[in-house]
């Protein structure tokens, strides 16, 4: 023991001092220990714990209770040099029940200010605030005794600035912002530091307005705002969605003279991309480039990643490519984003392309951009390929992860390639990669998609000796691999071992089981299990009825769909989206259209609103019919609750009254159709074709003369391809089927075989119905050696004639024998 620390210990023992001056006759060596001592925080707050403590036995030393403030005051005042010693006395005062007044906190505020103890102030105010809801005295009266007793003002300030702290860690913003508006008036002002730490603390804490007024406030007291407090009000207003306004703010800074430096542009130009403004953080960007501004890689990447969350790609690139110009390296972020936003829309190619370009600068890859590219192969369902880049890599010494290995898990799985994946979970193993819940739910789908059961089991199995918990998505596919492949009462057994880990299937689960049960044919099974669900009352029933519906209309039964849906609707509810679009299609595709219409009425009475294509399967199905006017009602159905009238829907709607013997009406849908917007495609082109073909053959029943009918055909015809080719839309093999057939039918056998003649040079395969139309003609006119030339031909490229073309034949060759005799 040095001798330092035993005269401290004798010290520290000797309880008979009674006066203030022995023990400032001690200090100065006690204080020296301290000093060699402050690395030992514990051991330095016992040492002032201790000394606070000889200095209350010389304040009780009189016999008082306790002291008085001034006997206080003038022992903080004793301490103005050794701060840690004043607070722990100070607080041991508060210990043994003295109450401090406005002197004492005074006292104990200049000693803290004195020496700088910043933090030891700003605690001290937060425990005054917190135990009493308030400093406990006027704060105007703390700083008027203050700027009395100090000899400048920057105590008052360092004073200010520990209060706004203390009061940011204690109270709300309006609390704070009433501290700071109170002193400023008197004449109190803090630190340009502290005033900036207030409008932050204001601007994460609490609305616009308060930051607004806090600023204004600031300006009003004669505080000049820095680039700092600038870049705070831009993020601000950026964050408020207001980026006219935080323009507004960057002008001002500049007629302020203040310069902004990299933090503000940075601040500015990421606001705008949170604004959804990115091109303006563009334009802005590349003038500060121009002005010779140095602006760092974060601001760009900043940038690109705004540009490619609006979706503004080739925006993006150019950013990356400006970057070169400006000798801003680029890095694997700016990249990344890039490439996960190709990714995103399915642009594959352009994806690798930025990949490939990203190494070839020597950035190096991370497993995060891998991922998206692997990712973007399996959504495009290019499986294979996805596993050749896996490969490629893997073997170019890219760390993987388990999200990688997950991935080509998944994409061996779903090729049915179960020995690879499995010795791919083994080596994830081997390097140190724990496989999780993902990982083994992957190896079971892989398995119950090929029916084998037993090896998803034992996948299971080893989930579960792995101590890996398995979820409801694990179970769920389990369950619906055990459902399709007949597995009854391993269904069973799977649902009550689930309740046995506290894991209650939901509404979900079952549904997957019952469907599972219908498309592996044991409809009896999944209708036991429906019924006993419903009794029970689970909760989202509708997702089970949906179940039971998609299950009947799966296995054909569509009757029994349509009477469950309703049962369920009779009880004010429906089965949801893909069941109802599925009874519709089924019912309008048996020709129960009346029912499918009855399912409408009951869905749009609730003000469930069906999609387009619900409603040109119905339309479809009247038009079918013939029933026109069921159909455009439920057309303009359509169009009166806002729905959008796709070209298809024209198309069907066309062609019904084309059927029907409508053409007026048609061409008045045609017409209506360009008005609103809607192009034509080649299928709307034929069916007018078509329609008007079918209207010239009409008139002819009718009696109207031949040659008039050919020149009206000719023109309209005329009329609509000109219109095609000013589209530039090409006919496709239905299409050259209407006009060959149409010309056929006009007796202009010459044009059809040129029709013909044209087809084949496009590319286009004819099939049985042009070749039918044209043995059509050559029979009608009596040449029925080139009617039995094109059916050999026909017969060589191996399409087979059907009933229509034999009895086209055999009727030309008897109607030019009759010719002959």
């Amino acid at each position: 023991m040095n001798p330092s620390q035993s005269l401290f210990r004798r010290m520290l023992l000797y309880r008979e001092s009674k006066s203030i001056t022995k023990w400032s006759f001690g200090l100065p060596k006690i204080a020296s220990f301290i000093d060699r001592n402050q690395s030992n925080t514990w051991n330095s707050s016992r040492v002032f714990s201790a000394i606070a403590a000889q200095f209350h036995a010389v304040d009780y030393s009189s016999g008082d209770e306790k002291p008085s403030s001034a006997q206080v005051v003038r022992t903080l005042r004793s301490l103005w040099r050794k701060p840690n010693v004043a607070l722990a006395y100070f607080k041991d005062n508060e210990n043994v029940g003295f109450c401090h007044d406005l002197s004492t906190y005074l006292e104990i505020i200049r000693v803290l200010a004195g020496s700088g103890q910043k933090k030891k102030l700003i605690s001290l105010f937060s425990d005054l605030i917190l135990s009493n809801g308030g400093l406990g005295f006027e704060v105007s009266a703390l700083f008027h005794f203050l700027e009395q007793a100090s000899d400048g003002s920057d105590a008052l300030v360092f004073v200010f600035d520990a209060l706004i702290k203390a009061y940011a860690t204690c109270r709300n913003p309006k609390e704070t912002t009433d501290i700071f508006f109170q002193l400023g008036k008197l004449g109190f002002l803090p630190s340009m530091r502290s005033s900036n730490f207030l409008i932050n603390y204001v601007a994460e804490n609490s609305d616009l307005e308060m930051v607004i007024e806090v600023y204004d406030q600031m300006k009003g007291f004669g505080i000049s705002p820095d680039a700092y407090t600038f870049t705070i009000l831009i993020k601000a207003f950026c964050q408020a969605g207001k980026s006219d306004e935080a323009l507004e703010i960057l002008s001002e800074m500049k007629e302020m003279g203040v310069k902004p430096d990299q933090m503000t542009y940075l601040t500015f130009i990421a606001g705008m991309c949170t604004c959804g403004k990115s091109s303006l953080g563009y334009a802005f960007l590349e003038q500060i480039n121009r002005e010779g501004v140095p602006v760092g890689i974060l601001t760009y990447n900043k940038l690109i990643y705004g540009l490619c969350k609006e979706h503004k790609l080739q925006e993006a690139e150019k950013l990356l490519e400006a970057m070169v110009k400006q000798d801003v390296l680029s890095d694997s972020y700016g990249y990344g984003y890039l490439i996960r936003s190709y990714c995103k829309v399915g642009n594959l190619v352009k994806a690798l392309d930025l990949y490939e370009e990203m190494v070839s600068k020597g950035i190096q890859t991370n497993p995060l951009i891998v991922s998206f590219l692997l990712q973007c192969f399996r959504k495009l369902g290019m499986v294979s390929e996805a596993l050749v880049y896996f490969r490629k890599f893997k073997d170019s010494g890219l760390d993987l992860d388990k999200v990688l290995y997950n991935i080509a898990i998944d994409a061996y799985c779903k090729l049915g390639n179960m020995r690879d994946a499995v010795e791919l979970l083994q080596e994830m193993k081997r390097n140190g990669l724990v496989p999780d819940k993902i990982h083994y739910t992957c190896l079971i789908n892989g398995y119950c998609l090929k029916g084998e059961i037993s090896k998803a089991q034992k996948v299971f199995d080893d989930m579960l000796k792995s101590n890996v918990e398995p979820d409801l998505v694990t179970y769920n596919i389990l369950a619906s691999g055990f459902c399709k492949n007949g597995f009854v009462a391993e269904v069973f057994d799977l649902l009550n071992y689930m309740m046995d880990q506290g894991l209650e299937p939901n509404a979900h689960t079952y549904a997957l089981a019952i469907e599972g049960f219908c498309k592996g044919g044991k409809l009896s099974e999944a209708e036991i299990l429906f019924r006993v669900l419903e009794d029970r009352g689970i909760d989202q029933i509708e997702v089970l009825f949906s179940a039971m519906v998609s299950g009947y209309l799966h296995l054909g039964c569509t009757g029994h769909a349509y009477m469950l849906f309703l049962r369920f609707s009779e009880q004010g509810n429906f089965v949801d989206e893909i069941a109802r679009s599925k009874l519709i299609s089924n019912l309008c595709k048996e020709g129960n259209v009346e029912e499918a219409s009855t399912v409408f009425n009951i869905l749009l009475q609730k003000h469930v609103i069906l999609d387009t294509i619900s409603y040109s399967k119905l339309i479809a199905a009247y038009c079918q019919m013939g029933d026109m006017q069921n159909a455009r009602f439920w057309f303009e159905d359509l169009i009166e609750r806002g729905l959008s009238a796709d070209v298809i829907l024209y198309t069907i709607l066309m062609n019904g009254y084309c059927k029907a013997n409508r053409l007026e009406e048609a061409c008045g849908l045609f017409d209506d159709m360009r008005k609103v917007g809607i192009m034509p495609d080649v299928v709307a082109y034929t069916v007018m074709l078509d329609g008007h073909l079918k209207e010239t053959l009409r008139q002819g029943w009718l009696g109207i003369g031949k040659e008039k009918r050919k020149f009206e055909i000719r023109a309209k015809h005329s009329k609509l391809l000109n219109c095609m080719k000013d589209m530039e839309i090409e006919p496709d093999v239905v299409c050259y089927t209407v006009l060959i057939n149409c010309r056929c039918k006009m007796e202009y056998l010459q044009d059809a075989h040129k029709l013909f003649d044209e087809m084949l040079e496009k590319g286009l395969i004819p099939d049985a119905y042009v070749y039918t139309s044209l043995i059509s003609g050559y029979c009608s006119q009596g040449e029925i050696a080139k009617a039995e030339t094109l059916l050999q031909e026909m017969l060589d490229k191996g399409l087979a004639p059907d009933t229509l073309t034999f009895s086209v034949l055999d009727q030309g060759i008897l109607w030019a024998r009759q010719m002959h005799q």
